[in-house]
């Protein structure tokens, strides 16, 4: 397995800085000369679209950046559209920073922006892998930038004042987030490796008590367990992660960011959820947990179409919606079709007392007949060569636990 990497950092590894060097180029200088007086060499990418800067080298000057998505810098300086533009350059240096990264001469990245910089950098800063070093500077620091940042480990500085000239302020953050990149590149220097495989496992509140015993379980194997909440971005940086070569298998118990993909609920992880594991062929226990519900924020935010369903307050801020006999035929489809393009190993559980703590019997979402119609597409759909189990247990509970771990040792262990 391919562990959290140093990217081949070496002291004369470079740094990338990248921004709009038409209209902030005093402020770039300024942060060439903080992270120049550090030792590092600065690759510097301009993605302003009107001009450029003698202030300091410049590396790759706009109509490159243009020039890596195919467009003509004078066809954005006639055209006059800022969005396109912006998309443009964000695309053009990210594709020229994957070149660098690919060629072993980065090791840090660094930005600074307002609206359209910050978009841009983080554009770039989103094509290079976990745990190499990114940090931004934005006037947007304090807002949600989910959208922007997804999965990544993005670190975001904010700008206190305007990006629009140096004063004492600016000057004081740039210092200090200069220091901090050059200090994330220094300790990825320190960290040490572990020769222990790494499980992933997808964790919900209604999968809790199930998702404690398989860690426990698996620790005490010697495995490292790394959860990921499935709300949405936690499925998505799984995936990602996945898609790294950071785990050797998928103990994937909770699945249930599917039910909001399809639904249009809160906590959709997109179209690509349950595909990584595939993709890359590493073992994986796939468990259709909490797929009887849909999440949905307070009451009054539950779509028109939906008002009249099954629902739950889970919290405040939490709707439950119970799915239906045709949604659950779906996914199982969808899960099926995912898994039957699996390149390694796949068993599937099927957890016969619920898919939930609150799917249990007794409990407001138990209705085994509509469970049923959700394992009956699966089976129908799942190759022959897909491993199917039925467990007469509630997924939140220790028994459906060790039995997990148990399939998932079975794949490991050979």
């Amino acid at each position: 397995m391919k562990r959290i990497q140093n990217h081949n950092l070496r002291k004369d590894s470079s740094i990338v800085m990248v921004g709009c060097f038409d209209t902030k180029a005093e402020d770039f200088e300024y942060l060439y000369s903080c992270l120049s007086k550090k030792g590092f060499k600065v690759i510097t990418i301009n993605t302003g679209v009107y001009g450029t800067t003698k202030l300091f080298p410049v590396d790759f000057e706009a109509k490159d950046v243009a020039q890596n998505t195919g467009a003509s810098i004078l066809s954005l300086q006639k055209n006059k559209e800022r969005g396109k533009a912006i998309a443009v350059m964000g695309a053009g240096a990210a594709q020229i920073v994957t070149n660098l990264y690919s060629e072993n001469k980065i090791g840090g990245i660094i930005g600074m922006g307002g609206g359209g910089g910050t978009f841009i950098a983080l554009q770039v800063m989103r094509v290079l892998p976990f745990g190499f070093p990114k940090l931004c500077i934005s006037t947007l620091a304090t807002k949600d930038l989910t959208a922007q940042i997804g999965s990544k480990d993005i670190t975001l500085v904010p700008s206190i004042v305007d990006i629009a000239g140096l004063n004492s302020i600016s000057k004081h953050v740039m210092q200090q987030a200069a220091a901090a990149l050059c200090g994330m590149m220094d300790a990825i220097e320190l960290v040490e490796e572990r020769d222990v495989k790494s499980i992933a496992i997808s964790v919900f509140g209604n999968t809790t008590v199930c998702v404690d015993v398989c860690s426990e379980l698996l620790k005490s194997e010697d495995f490292e367990v790394l959860a990921f909440h499935s709300v949405g971005i936690g499925g998505q940086t799984m995936e990602e992660l996945t898609l790294e070569g950071c785990f050797d298998a998928i103990l994937d118990i909770t699945t249930t960011e599917l039910a909001d993909e399809l639904c249009g609920g809160i906590c959709s992880a997109g179209p690509d959820r349950l595909t990584a594991a595939s993709n890359m062929g590493i073992p994986q226990i796939v468990v259709p947990g909490c797929l009887d519900m849909v999440n949905f924020g307070p009451l009054d935010s539950v779509p028109v179409k939906y008002k009249k369903r099954q629902l739950f307050s889970w919290a405040p801020n939490v709707t439950l919606m119970r799915t239906n006999k045709d949604e659950n035929r779906i996914l199982g489809r969808i899960i099926a079709e995912s898994l039957n393009t699996s390149k390694g190993p796949v068993t599937v559980l099927l957890p016969l007392g619920g898919l939930s703590k609150i799917g249990a019997t007794g409990e407001v979402f138990h209705n085994p007949e509509i469970d049923k119609e959700l394992f009956n597409s699966l089976k129908s759909t799942l190759n022959n060569n897909i491993k199917v189990v039925e467990v007469d247990a509630n997924i939140n509970t220790s028994h459906f636990a060790t039995y997990a771990v148990n399939e998932l040792l079975k794949f490991i262990k050979k």
